[in-house]
């Protein structure tokens, strides 16, 4: 396993530079997610060979690269072309940049927000104009050689591991990916306390797809009515010993990533990785 981490590199890339990428090294990460907070297109070659350079020079790689588009599950097709546009550019600038994938969200029919629930967000129609912006937008996977990589959550049209294989085989892409993020499949009482048994299935589901995975952990918070959270690894309910140990199984020269940390918490979090991966047997390649 390779370890990787999102949330340290800032969305202005023109505040990339020595002090830290060196941070970064020094948490023991080769990896990291980057997201880009402006327009792609301001992104000179230049800069793009900047940050390569200065992230090289640390001996950390861009593996997964995120950006804003708008909906790409919107009724209005003029709105969801214009996500499909906007995620293609993502792809052109991944390229220079040295990404390995770029992660794609599947956006909310919910007005407020991309990850907020709504209920046409679990209809056929909305799931099939998913699958269309997916094999539109991996058009430019062809073209630039990066695969995709779905971010899924239970708020969300991915949001069950059957749901996730389906929408990316009807894609028909060899292209389309996905993140193994199992907190994000979380969506009961029953899942949370019974965390192995949804690692195994979304594993035995999502195996030939799985390019990365996300590291987080989750808990049950003591109030009403329910409310599931996340929280820093081993402060929860997620069985690691099962995630690792799959993970390793399918991918060992893949890419985890802690993930949705203030850099405060991070070193906190990559000790119980490294203590648990040391109990487990697994090597940090």
């Amino acid at each position: 396993m390779r370890f990787g981490v999102t949330g340290m590199i800032p969305g202005d890339f023109n505040e990339i530079d020595e002090q830290l990428a060196r941070r970064i090294a020094e948490l023991g990460f080769t990896g990291v997610g980057a997201h880009l907070a402006g327009d792609p297109a301001a992104v000179t070659p230049a800069l793009c060979q900047q940050v390569r350079a200065v992230l090289a020079g640390q001996g950390l790689q861009i593996i997964q690269f995120w950006g804003f588009y708008s909906s790409l599950v919107s009724p209005d097709e003029s709105i969801r072309q214009t996500g499909v546009r906007q995620a293609q550019a993502i792809l052109a600038l991944a390229a220079p940049l040295g990404a390995a994938m770029v992660g794609i969200r599947p956006t909310s029919m919910n007005p407020l927000g991309v990850w907020w629930p709504h209920p046409d967000n679990y209809t056929p129609a909305t799931e099939e104009r998913l699958v269309r912006s997916l094999r539109e937008i991996a058009v430019a996977c062809e073209v630039h050689g990066i695969p995709i990589a779905l971010e899924c959550h239970v708020t969300t049209t991915l949001s069950s591991a059957h749901a996730v294989r389906r929408i990316i085989e009807n894609t028909g892409s060899p292209w389309v990916k996905v993140t193994m993020d199992p907190v994000n499949f979380v969506d009961s009482l029953w899942s949370a306390y019974h965390t192995r048994t949804l690692l195994n299935e979304c594993f035995e589901l999502l195996g030939p797809y799985i390019v990365a995975a996300h590291i987080k952990d989750v808990y049950v918070e003591n109030r009403h009515v329910v409310h599931i959270s996340e929280t820093i690894p081993g402060d929860g309910l997620l069985d690691f010993d099962t995630f690792f140990t799959r993970f390793e199984a399918l991918l060992p020269d893949g890419y985890a990533f802690i993930e949705h940390l203030p850099e405060s918490q991070i070193a906190q979090a990559a000790a119980f990785v490294n203590q648990k991966l040391k109990q487990l047997g697994i090597s940090i390649r």
